[in-house]
């Protein structure tokens, strides 16, 4: 499925330009409302119902333009020519809103120019917990960074004349059990946290879409419940229309009857024949309501007054281009620097390059976010030209990384009976016990439909025998399941896991699970493996049993020994439809990484992952930098920040954990949840304000990033204006370094006690970029509402004393000034 479009580009573009009336004079003056009313009026009841459905053909003779739809979070999805910018969750990295209104725009321009004119995007979901699987397509764990990000690139992308479509509403926080999950959110949360994103967004863009989220919320499915839409549309203002996810809504009338205002994303997704929506189906205000916010969106960014044209090959320009790479510089976060370790040195002569950083490196992940870079350069080719001719750069594979590895051959298994392959026994049902269906042996476990006849939707199996390995050392092993799959090594889980299918369509990455075990070559060990597809969707399947029996680590060790410094790349799969299971590094990786700072003191780890992992080996290596997934500059971005070309100025959106029991949703009943439902027990304490309502230590705290430059921060001045109802903050910031840098202020406010809220929450965040000995006074204003409390259906400034702080992160306070209000 490359797009998800109503109608091609071509038949929009010809339907647009015969039949779409040229507006002049005063009609052209109209506002989009009115101008949708005048529409409506000339619209039969059948006709707005055709709209609701998609139905654009049967609309033409009205001059609508029919609404062509792509993913479009980190570029266009499913698309060749384009520009793969970093993932959202690395946009978020960047605090800048400045800069995300210009990857707006220019996504916007992309797609418009490939014949699009409804992208999917931007997301701005928020990250509850590591496990989720998604969390780099959202924008961190605050909402009102992802707010004002997401803000700025919403309007960035209408600039272009195309409607953009935020997501997903709301509190849509895992993939396990997505579709069905009854997400148990209180309803302060549900305000203060997961709306909040969204109301930031509307008041800046009231007339764009917005997509609803997939699971249960509170009881009732996102994409029917009313209180949702009422809280979207009445409270947050939305004017424009909102839209379901492309699996959701199997009552597409209860949908509309609650406030769902396109059916779909594309005739494919909708399944409402004719008539469904009219006499009496669904009220006839409900009807007009709907038809005349998808016309008001239609209006106010210009999709009858400037159809698209037809579809360019190549919509990529060297100015995005060069735009993708500032993006990925300001979203790469350097974690740690001991002994100055970075920037890498004039003097460096040889530099050993260790991991997946060639045609391996993942440049985004599985899902709607997927882009495809095209022609990019990698991170190794990246370093050797910034390197030159004087520094000699070495690569190493050192590991795979997190891929599945080849299928474990017959050769080395034996069946109890001595023969090849292993036995397998089949069951009926989820758990495999009882009275098998059928048992026989298996050469290997590679298999994507049932292997076996006789078995029902539902059936799990247990293969059993010996292994005898032909190599001593490290030995790795990979699980590729569409389904929930074990592995034990004499007696000892080595992988185990869950996933909902092998590979998401939307994007190039297999979702293996991962593990290790140190075997001696010859010496026969006990195999299990067990398996069930009861997780996966009804009547699929599959799973793959791979291994790696030659570790590349001790190779790695040898280039890494002879070098000046070590730059090992590391790598993490996520996309949609997985979730994590474990925050360690899959495979070999920490091994890896533990092997080479053993050997050489200047090693340098890049994390290329969506998020947090477990770093048992930070004491040992001497930088670390976050790099998520960087879209087509992400080897060029790497190579400018190791070599001081610029400066990391990228900031964590999301707390990264000491270990897996910190942060929210640690018990089943929070994550994945029982019975079906997954308790939001936090409440408003998502993120840092987890951390510090509970006292726990974090890893790297939210906004976090070292920079190459020092800078202090001047004392705080704080007024209270009664007549904006707004706290302006003053604040000189220095650069006191001895090389130019970025600095990213936050402003962390602590509400009264009586307020009952967080220990403090972010309300303002400022980039600025100084030369050495240079200052700058910045003024910051904080409106009233940014310092409210969702209670008792309203909401309320307690009154009392509230604190504001200056920070470089939420743990690293700088300055404090206390202001009375109420």
């Amino acid at each position: 499925m490359k797009r998800r479009s109503f109608l091609s580009a071509a038949t929009l573009t010809a339907l647009s330009a015969s039949m779409a009336p040229m507006l002049t004079g005063a009609a052209a003056a109209a506002s989009p409302r009115d101008r949708a009313a005048a529409m409506l009026a000339r619209m039969t009841a059948a006709e707005k119902e055709a709209l609701v459905r998609c139905d654009f053909a049967a609309l033409s003779h009205l001059g609508i333009p029919a609404l062509t739809m792509v993913d479009a979070s980190a570029g266009l999805r499913g698309e060749q020519g384009v520009t793969a910018f970093p993932v959202p969750i690395a946009q978020a990295a960047t605090f800048d809103a400045s800069l995300m209104g210009r990857v707006g725009s220019a996504i916007g321009a992309e797609g418009r120019a490939k014949g699009y004119n409804n992208l999917l995007g931007p997301t701005i979901d928020l990250a509850r917990t590591w496990h989720m699987g998604r969390l780099s397509e959202g924008m961190g764990e605050d909402p009102l960074l992802a707010g004002e990000l997401g803000a700025a690139l919403t309007v960035g992308m209408q600039s272009q004349n195309v409607v953009a479509t935020v997501k997903h509403f709301a509190a849509y926080t895992q993939e396990t059990n997505r579709f069905f999950t009854d997400t148990a959110v209180p309803d302060r949360a549900l305000h203060e946290i997961y709306e909040a994103p969204f109301r930031r967004v509307v008041t800046a863009a009231p007339t764009t879409s917005v997509m609803m989220a997939y699971p249960r919320i509170n009881g009732t499915f996102a994409t029917q419940n009313a209180a949702l839409f009422d809280d979207l549309k009445n409270k947050i203002g939305l004017q424009g229309y909102t839209v379901p996810d492309f699996w959701a809504g199997d009552d597409q009338v209860a949908a509309a009857r609650a406030g769902m205002d396109l059916a779909g994303l594309g005739p494919a997704g909708v399944k409402l024949p004719a008539g469904s929506l009219t006499g009496g189906a669904i009220p006839g205000t409900r009807l007009d309501d709907a038809a005349r916010r998808i016309l008001v969106s239609m209006y106010a960014h210009g999709l009858f007054d400037h159809p698209v044209p037809p579809a360019s090959a190549d919509v990529s320009t060297q100015a995005h281009q060069a735009l993708a790479h500032e993006t990925a510089v300001a979203s790469l976060v350097l974690l740690a620097n001991r002994s100055a370790a970075l920037p890498l040195p004039a003097a460096l002569k040889s530099l050993a390059v260790v991991g997946p950083a060639g045609t391996d490196a993942f440049t985004g992940v599985a899902g709607s976010s997927y882009v495809d870079p095209g022609t990019w350069t990698t991170p190794l080719d990246a370093l050797r030209a910034r390197a030159g001719s004087g520094v000699k750069v070495t690569h190493a594979q050192g590991t795979k990384g997190d891929l599945p590895l080849t299928t474990v051959p017959s050769s080395v298994l034996r069946t109890g009976t001595g023969a090849p392959g292993l036995t397998g026994t089949y069951y009926a049902g989820a758990e495999a016990s009882g009275t098998p269906v059928t048992s026989r042996t298996d050469a290997t476990v590679d298999f994507t439909s049932a292997p076996v006849d006789g078995l029902p939707a539902v059936w799990s199996a247990k293969w059993t025998g010996t292994l005898v390995p032909t190599t001593t050392g490290l030995h790795r092993f990979s699980l590729l399941p569409a389904g929930s799959a074990t592995l034990k090594i004499n007696g000892v889980t080595v992988v185990t896991g869950t996933r909902h299918s092998r590979r998401f369509f939307l994007g190039p990455y297999d979702y293996p699970l991962q593990g290790t075990a140190r075997l001696t070559a010859g010496k026969a060990v006990t195999v299990e493996v067990t398996y069930t597809n009861a997780t996966t969707d009804p009547g699929t399947c599959g799973l793959t049993l791979g291994w790696q029996p030659v570790s590349l680590i001790p190779a790695a060790v040898e280039a890494a020994r002879a070098a000046d410094a070590a730059v090992v790349f590391v790598n993490r799969v996520a996309g949609e439809d997985m979730d994590h299971h474990g925050l360690g590094l899959p495979g070999d990786q920490d091994q890896l990484i533990s092997a080479v700072a053993a050997v050489n003191p200047r090693t340098v780890v890049v994390l290329n992952t969506d998020g947090p992992v477990a770093m048992p080996w930070l004491g040992d290596v001497e930088a670390v930098v976050q790099a998520w997934y960087g879209g087509w500059a992400m080897g060029t971005a790497l190579a400018a920040v190791l070599f001081g070309d610029s400066d990391p100025s990228g900031r964590l959106p999301v707390t990264f954990p000491v270990d897996a029991g910190q942060g929210p949703g640690t018990t089943p009943a929070t994550y994945p949840g029982t019975n079906g439902t997954v308790s939001h027990d936090e409440g408003i304490l998502v993120g840092y304000r987890y951390y510090d309502s509970k006292g726990q230590q974090p890893r790297f705290p939210f906004g976090h990033g070292l920079s190459y430059a020092s800078f202090a921060h001047g004392s705080l001045q704080a007024a209270y204006d009664s007549g904006t109802r707004s706290v302006t903050l003053e604040v000189t910031v220095t650069n006191t370094g001895p090389r130019k840098g970025t600095e990213v202020v936050q402003i962390y406010a602590a509400l009264p006690g009586a307020a009952a809220a967080e220990p403090r929450r972010l309300v303002a965040f400022r980039k600025v970029t100084l030369d050495p000995g240079t200052s700058k006074r910045l003024a910051i204003t904080v409106p009233v509402q940014d310092l409210t409390v969702w209670t008792a259906g309203t909401w309320k400034l307690v009154p009392g004393t509230y604190t504001f702080a200056t920070a470089r992160s939420s743990r690293d306070l700088t300055a404090q000034r206390a202001v009375p209000l109420g």
